[in-house]
């Protein structure tokens, strides 16, 4: 596997990461308190999470837009981990996306929550297309596998976040192995 180096990573100064992590964590608490998204007004929503809004609306158009964002941070991560194997290959690489599946299974459950889901995908099949591209893959059939692969991927971290009882990262690994096949990673 080529080293993607996929993008630069997310630079974001410290006021607005500061303020992302405020109001995602006010996101977190609401899910966790069994808010309905759709009922999070934003003008309270700010007071709580200690941002204005004025920062807010400078930063996001909606509410759903600071999962997303959350997604793009993630997914930053996820690049600069592969980047940074030694040899990336499907062995290692699948480890490093079923560890950040593990680390990151609230903002993965917020999506149902938040009606996301098509924004998300978006995201994540954008991200396939970016592999796809640096690894040629033909073009005639890019769009459809970065689609299926963003879908995949999704759903895959879905039923992993909302299975009825946890399971070891192990078994997730094994179960993604199986999953996604190895010429495409």
């Amino acid at each position: 596997m080529a080293r993607a180096f996929l993008t630069n990573p997310v630079k974001i100064d410290q006021r607005k990461q500061r303020s992302h992590a405020k109001l995602f964590n006010a996101i977190v608490a609401k899910y966790r308190a069994g808010i309905p998204f759709k009922q999070i007004e934003i003008k309270t929503f700010c007071q709580e999470a200690g941002v204005s809004r004025a920062t807010f609306y400078r930063h996001y158009q909606n509410l759903a837009d600071v999962i997303v964002v959350h997604f793009l941070i993630v997914i930053a991560d996820f690049d600069q981990r592969i980047d940074a194997l030694p040899e990336p290959n499907f062995e290692n690489s699948s480890h490093v996306v079923v560890s950040e599946i593990e680390k990151n299974l609230d903002l993965i459950r917020l999506v149902s929550w938040s009606g996301t889901r098509q924004a998300v995908q978006s995201v994540l099949s954008g991200t396939a297309q970016q592999i796809l591209i640096l690894r040629d893959y033909p073009v005639a059939r890019r769009q459809f596998i970065s689609e299926f692969l963003g879908g995949a991927l999704l759903n895959f971290a879905q039923e992993v976040a909302e299975a009825p009882e946890p399971m070891s990262e192990s078994e997730v690994l094994e179960l993604y192995r199986l999953l996604i096949p190895s010429s495409l990673s």
